[in-house]
Formats: structure tokens, C-alpha cells, sequence
């Protein structure tokens, strides 16, 4: 055999291997999907027989992270299930997705079953913030962990439910990006700083198209559209740069503090206000 025909050989044998590796590689996907779809059943069996959705997300166990999965993460898997229960079916994966991003304005995705949908708030963003309002009393929308960045005196966990908890004062916001959460939070930020009741900042995609927007857009004093992606994060993972731009929204007394400090971080925009429409104070 020529030099030239053991090397076409060598070459190959190799090819053959990555087209064997692609067929396996396929069949354990569609394996994969195929227990997706099989867990989700049980999960929609579960709910129906009447166990609610925070008590089996509370023993729903992510093997990957060793903790239980959040409510909304069967929600949504919950909601696959029921959008797509005939045959053929898509890749639970992409429904599970789809629903996940629903006017959220933040890619979502559901791999390895991580049920992930929550990055905690950059630095830069929440010291600028502590800088404007003098302090944060309240992120409604945390955990322990995030709250060693955002030093708000009070928060609310995923267990504390913050969309039926009372808020006062000074507010700053990140909320779940997924649905129905992000448009909850949104909403009930803007009703109380429509009535006064908090003033702050909420930092959000933007995503201007949708409704979620024009409600905080409807009470802001003003908009940062920052000049860089912001780089979110998890404990014990890798930064993650965010998919899409970013705007954060401030509602309270001192627009000028506002422009001034987030100056540094983005383009500054004040809304023009509509006749007889005040700026909304804390």
C-alpha cells in the first residue's frame, strides 16, 4: 500500500468514527426527548392529583445542582406538556424553550434539565443604583446569595412569593426573566410607583415591544440604555454576557441623580411627559 493510500485509509477510518459518534449522539437525543416527555406526564399527573406546584418543586430534585427545581420550572414544564400532547411531537426542549422566552426579552434555555432562568444583577449596575436612591430597603425578587452584591435591607425569595408581599420604599428590581414572572413583577413595580408607595430602579432587556415595558415606561422618570452588555452571574459558574441590550428603568423624585451618575454607564434618555402627567415620586 503507497503512502498516499495509507494516509486516504487513516483519514477514513476517522471519518466512519465521527458519522458513527453523530448516529449514537442522534439516538441518545431522541432518547432523551423521549423521557422528557415522559417526566413530563408524571409532573401533569402530580398537579392534577392535587399536589400543588411549589410542593413538587419542592422534591423535584435537579441532579446537577443537588437542590430542588424552582415553581416556575414546573410551570413550564407543565405547560409543554399541555401545548403539545399529540403525536408527532416537536423536541420538548424547543417547546419548553418557547415558553420560557414568551415576550420575556431573554433567551432561555432549557438544557440538561438546569431549569436555570435566574442571573444575579451586575455590580456596576447595583452600586450605581445604591449611589442614586442612597440605599436600597427592598429587592423583591432574590436570594441570600445575590443579596451579598445588592445590600438591600429586606428581600424576597422564590419561598417568600414577593408578588404577594408588601413593598415599600426603595426598590431596586431584577426580575425573573421568564414568564408569567417578569410581566408580574413589572406590573406591580409600576402600581406602586404609580401610587407612590416605592420609588427605584429595575433593570430589564429591552424589549420596548412589549407590555411589560410600556408599563414601566409609563412611570419612568427615566431610561439608561447602557453602552455594553452587562455580564450577569451565578455562584460557582462562569459570568454570563447577556443575549440582547439591556435599559434600566428609574422611577423617583431625583432625575437628575439618575442622569448623572448612569451617565457613565450608557446613553441617558428622559421621557417627554404628557401634559398634566407629573414625575412619579417616592
Amino acid at each position: 500500500m503507497t503512502p498516499v493510500a495509507i494516509v486516504r485509509s487513516v483519514f477514513d477510518s476517522a471519518v466512519r468514527e465521527i458519522n458513527a459518534l453523530e448516529a449514537r449522539i442522534v439516538k441518545s437525543e431522541d432518547d432523551a426527548d423521549a423521557m422528557l416527555w415522559e417526566q413530563a406526564a408524571h409532573v401533569v399527573a402530580q398537579l392534577d392529583a392535587g399536589l400543588s406546584q411549589r410542593e413538587l418543586a419542592a422534591q423535584w430534585i435537579n441532579v446537577r445542582k443537588g437542590e430542588p427545581y424552582s415553581k416556575t420550572h414546573v410551570v413550564h414544564t407543565a405547560q409543554a406538556y399541555g401545548h403539545f400532547n399529540d403525536h408527532p411531537r416537536p423536541h420538548f426542549r424547543d417547546v419548553y424553550n418557547s415558553i420560557a422566552n414568551s415576550t420575556s426579552g431573554k433567551v432561555n434555555r432549557l438544557l440538561h434539565q438546569t431549569g436555570d432562568y435566574e442571573w444575579y444583577s451586575p455590580r456596576e449596575v447595583v452600586e450605581a443604583a445604591r449611589d442614586v436612591l442612597g440605599g436600597i430597603d427592598l429587592d423583591p425578587a432574590s436570594c441570600d446569595v445575590a443579596n451579598d452584591v445588592v445590600q438591600a435591607a429586606q428581600i424576597y425569595t422564590v419561598d417568600d412569593d414577593g408578588l404577594n408581599q408588601p413593598w415599600r420604599g426603595r426598590v431596586y428590581l431584577n426580575p425573573p426573566y421568564c414568564q408569567p414572572e417578569i410581566n408580574s413583577f413589572c406590573e406591580k413595580f409600576a402600581q406602586h410607583a404609580s401610587a407612590r408607595e416605592i420609588h427605584g430602579i429595575v433593570l430589564v432587556n429591552n424589549a420596548t415591544d412589549t407590555e411589560w415595558f410600556s408599563r414601566l415606561a409609563a412611570v419612568a422618570a427615566a431610561f439608561c440604555f447602557p453602552s455594553f452588555r452587562f455580564r450577569y452571574w451565578q455562584p460557582h459558574r462562569e459570568t454570563s454576557t447577556a443575549l440582547q441590550g439591556q435599559v434600566v428603568v428609574y422611577a423617583g423624585p431625583d432625575r437628575d441623580a439618575f442622569c448623572r451618575r448612569f451617565a457613565a454607564i450608557g446613553l441617558v434618555l428622559v421621557p417627554a411627559l404628557p401634559h398634566g402627567r407629573e414625575q412619579v415620586a417616592g
